[in-house]
């Protein structure tokens, strides 16, 4: 028996017809709001599974500008067929137009610190920290932050402003 013998159902909330809002918004700010919710539910993980980095990665592809047609790369589907999560989560921060840097790695007292360096056009750099007991979910945690960080900068551009 596999995933494809079951029917997956989304059961999307339905807001009541007179707020005036629709149920699934295109925005940026929608988009955030389910980045957002992902990252709540890996602090509550003990380790990292792969339908959360498949989740990940759609959501990621739901952010305008942060990915090309082709990502995930055929090197992470090798990657997470071989199990090797961690390896998959690397690679993944290292293929977005983000241009990712691993800053720092490090084990204390049963924690993993990751800290993904990110460059903001016209700006400095930015560090994106996440901690996590599981090494693979600390590095996924900084990678979702750097993406919601990265759709902040881009917002700005097409602005004009940056948020205060």
């Amino acid at each position: 028996m596999s995933l494809h013998d079951f029917t997956l159902r989304h059961h999307a909330r339905t807001l009541p017809a007179d707020t005036g809002l629709r149920q699934r918004p295109g925005t940026v700010e929608a988009s955030a709001d389910v980045l957002d919710a992902l990252l709540l539910r890996l602090t509550a993980v003990r380790r990292l599974r792969e339908h959360h980095v498949w989740e990940a990665v759609r959501v990621i592809r739901e952010l305008p500008g942060l990915v090309v047609d082709e990502w995930p790369s055929r090197r992470f589907r090798d990657l997470m067929a071989a199990d090797a999560l961690v390896d998959a989560v690397i690679h993944l921060t290292s293929t977005t137009e983000a241009k990712l840097c691993l800053r720092t790695l490090s084990h204390e007292l049963g924690l993993w610190t990751c800290a993904l360096r990110y460059r903001p056009p016209g700006a400095g750099r930015v560090t994106f920290k996440a901690r996590h007991a599981d090494l693979a979910t600390a590095i996924l945690g900084a990678f979702l932050r750097s993406c919601r960080g990265y759709q902040l900068a881009i917002s700005t551009v097409d602005r004009g402003q940056f948020p205060t």
